[in-house]
């Protein structure tokens, strides 16, 4: 962070980077590992905690859907105002092989997509072959799976700050992030140089695989086309990063799910939206 924000007063006045800064946030920085999982492992892919009371999630054809993520926050580094305990778990429409689940129209209707938050993991859950024979009678081609293998998800807080294009960066700024430094950096080759310099700092940090922190977008930010939706949805909930081997979004992309804080307090994970895009 140090880096970064000296590249920040080398190029921006004083006073404003002194209010980017206060935007600093801890996030928790996933990191894929190579090491057994379990059904109560925080995790992507594979087959999940799901308690018997809770029926299996299927799209729109009562197909199911398929297990993206789960965290176990109890595995996990604490990060206020996130659940310490609990398992929540991020479901898609792996035979969805376009949007996988998303329906850009209504990103928040959990149709296509699901998040399940479990308190209580001592419930009698359904088990891994239970969960294999939903998806028994169908093909392999019939599948569009974002995770090519269950992986291990460990944690560590790291923290960053909102200087990218996104509707977090316009609340502080006043306007959209490349007016702003239009207006505050002159000349192209300047500008260009900030970007290269911002980018190889954050690239590491903003667009990791991780829960809460600030957003990573390889087009915009869906929240900027809709105030309601900028105003409702302003805590990064948990982003999933391409990954060469393991993880792949399209073109190389990264997928978001968004919360509003108070729900997020109140660990009410009924209202999420739902986003990714790629190159």
């Amino acid at each position: 962070m140090k880096e970064l924000e000296t590249i920040l007063y080398n190029y921006l006045p004083e006073e404003d980077v002194k209010q980017i800064l206060k935007s600093k946030r801890q996030f928790i920085s996933l990191d894929l590992v190579d090491e057994p999982t379990n059904l109560y492992s925080s995790k992507i892919g594979g087959y999940g905690y799901l308690p018997k009371s809770i029926s299996y999630p299927t799209n729109k054809n009562n197909q199911p859907l398929s297990l993206l993520a789960q965290l176990n926050f109890e595995e996990l580094p604490t990060l206020e105002p996130f659940p310490k305990k609990g398992i929540l778990a991020f479901y898609i429409d792996c035979f969805d092989d376009v949007w996988y689940g998303l329906d850009d129209d209504n990103p928040t209707i959990q149709v296509g997509f699901r998040t399940i938050y479990m308190e209580d993991l001592t419930k009698k859950y359904h088990s891994i072959s239970e969960q294999q024979s939903l998806f028994g009678h169908y093909s392999d081609e019939e599948l569009w799976g974002i995770v090519s293998k269950e992986t291990k998800l460990n944690g560590r807080l790291s923290e960053t700050v909102s200087i990218t294009d996104t509707v977090d960066f316009q609340g502080i700024a006043g306007v959209p992030y490349y007016e702003y430094i239009e207006s505050k950096i002159s000349g192209y080759k300047e500008r260009d140089e900030f970007e290269e310099l911002k980018f190889n700092i954050l690239e590491d940090i903003q667009s990791r695989t991780c829960v809460g922190g600030y957003p990573f977008f390889t087009q915009s930010d869906p929240r900027g086309y809709d105030t309601k939706l900028s105003e409702e949805y302003n805590t990064l909930l948990f982003q999933l990063n391409s990954d060469d081997d393991i993880v792949m979004w399209g073109d190389t992309g990264v997928g978001n799910f968004f919360i509003n804080d108070e729900k997020l307090k109140n660990k009410d994970f009924s209202d999420v939206l739902y986003n990714w895009d790629c190159y």
